[in-house]
């Protein structure tokens, strides 16, 4: 009993810096630059370092090292910042909550845009009916479009998140998908008329469409047995949704897959007027990077999606 009244003591003495003047510190030591961090909380640069000079005074030592426009942190501050980051986060986070209804269930899933609008989209009615009471944010996301293995998505970017590049097995939540393949298509109207591709060397005659560096069709092209020349007559499109639209479209032949390029060729937008498949460069795999938190609903809409990509694949 006269510890617990003791903590109680203790806790009414507690004296704290002014939590203006920690914010400021925080988002300074953070960025490492105070016009940075006055932009962060909406304030004046001059406001966050009379902030930050009425915290040094308070704690009687210096927090920053100033070198022209360069700021420094001092050992004190490099021993204060994680332990203010961390509370930060965590009172963002019960905040945040506080309110909502814990019993709807809500769920961000990141992708690429084009596997966004191409295939993860026209999905969502299925989902929707399966879980009606199911919150869905899609986050587009062009870092998604190849991702390496070193480089692990954290759980702000998503819940589910649906990448495609070289896997990585080790990852938290990986779900493995198989392999895929790609192959030209091209609006129905050109393969008839007098420029008609018949065969595959008739492509050459039509720009050819591609979101990369043109690797993918000097690939598919070698692997038809076509000679690609030098300068192929090409054009360059930000991702592979717009290079499948600007096809459907007749602007030219894309490459397409076995995901992205469904959903247009079962409308009769587009046709595959090849059986050539050349195997794609990385796979599509899916990640669950908050799996230490568990989320029944989380790992079965996963596990959907990843069934759903796979009988697409296979």
């Amino acid at each position: 009993m006269r510890e617990k009244n003791y903590r109680l003591i203790m806790r009414s003495m507690r004296r704290l810096p002014s939590l203006n003047a920690l914010r400021a510190f925080e988002a300074a030591a953070r960025h490492q630059h105070f016009a940075r961090a006055a932009a962060e909380l909406n304030v004046t640069h001059g406001a966050v370092s009379h902030q930050i000079r009425a915290l040094e005074d308070s704690l009687g030592t210096a927090l920053f090292r100033r070198s022209g426009n360069r700021i420094t942190l001092t050992p004190e501050a490099q021993r204060l910042l994680p332990v203010l980051t961390e509370s930060f986060d965590r009172i963002a986070e019960i905040t945040g909550s506080l309110g909502q209804d814990d019993s709807a269930d809500h769920i961000t899933i990141a992708c690429a845009p084009a596997l966004a609008a191409k295939w993860l989209v026209p999905e969502m009615a299925d989902l929707t009916e399966r879980h009606p009471g199911l919150t869905i944010d899609i986050a587009p996301r062009q870092d998604l479009t190849w991702l390496e293995p070193g480089r692990r998505p954290t759980e702000d970017i998503g819940d589910i998140i649906i990448a495609y590049g070289r896997p990585d097995p080790a990852a938290p939540g990986f779900l493995a998908l198989p392999d895929n393949a790609f192959f030209p298509v091209c609006s129905p109207r050109l393969t008839h008329g007098p420029r008609a591709v018949k065969r595959p060397q008739d492509l050459l005659r039509h720009p050819l469409l591609h979101d990369d560096d043109g690797t993918g069709w000097r690939r598919w092209l070698a692997e038809a047995g076509v000679v690609s020349p030098h300068d192929l007559r090409n054009m360059r499109l930000g991702n592979a949704s717009l290079t499948l639209d600007a096809a459907a479209d007749g602007l030219g032949i894309a490459l397409g897959d076995t995901i992205l390029a469904e959903a247009d060729l079962a409308a009769g937008r587009l046709v595959a007027p090849f059986s050539t498949r050349v195997a794609a460069p990385g796979a599509y795999f899916l990640l669950r990077p908050a799996l230490s938190r568990d989320s029944s609903t989380r790992d079965t809409v996963a596990n959907w999606l990843a069934d759903r990509l796979r009988a697409r694949l296979t």
